[in-house]
């Protein structure tokens, strides 16, 4: 259990960095983010900068809560929390047809879509299953192949989910094909 332990705290790690990082990287960044927000949850330019704020703010603590191997559960327990608000504001606004680029991981101009509250729902269960796996019992030993593998896994996984949006489109139906 171990590696799956590792597997899930290297992907949430990981793309929660890189969303942090894609949010953070410059003031323009910032203020597409809280457009998008204040689009996506129909609120005025104040309350979507404080909430765009409060996600960053959680983003940053879960980078370091899981990365620091004594509040690894808590990282875990707030990544599950945090990524269930991000899908219930999702789900509202795709329930609600108001239309705005996923600013997850920094630019993009595909609208907010049901592959974004799947996504969502996915590392959520990751989140639970590495928390359950961390209080279910002592870690064992894991081997040095092993961690490798299982960080290469966890790479190509960051890789999926930031470049969802892009693998989507990919399978989107063209004018064409209507």
């Amino acid at each position: 259990m171990s590696y799956v332990i590792l597997g899930c705290r290297l992907v949430l790690l990981g793309m929660f960095l890189v969303s942090l990082a894609g949010k953070v990287r410059s003031r323009r960044a910032f203020r597409e983010f809280v457009a998008a927000t204040a689009t996506l949850l129909a609120v005025a330019p104040g309350p979507a900068r404080r909430l765009a704020m409060l996600a960053v703010a959680a983003e940053a603590a879960i980078v370091v809560l899981i990365g620091v191997p004594a509040t690894v559960p808590v990282g875990f327990a707030l990544s599950a929390v945090t990524l269930g608000g991000f899908g219930y504001a999702l789900v509202r606004a795709l329930k609600q047809e108001r239309a705005a680029p996923c600013r997850c991981f920094g630019p993009s101009a595909t609208p907010v879509g049901r592959h974004h509250v799947i996504r969502n729902l996915v590392l959520i269960a990751a989140a639970v299953t590495a928390l359950g796996a961390t209080l279910g019992g002592a870690p064992q030993a894991v081997e040095i192949p092993g961690v490798a593998i299982t960080a290469l896994a966890a790479l190509v996984c960051v890789v999926l989910i930031v470049r969802l949006d892009d693998i989507a489109e990919l399978f989107r139906p063209t004018a064409a094909g209507r």
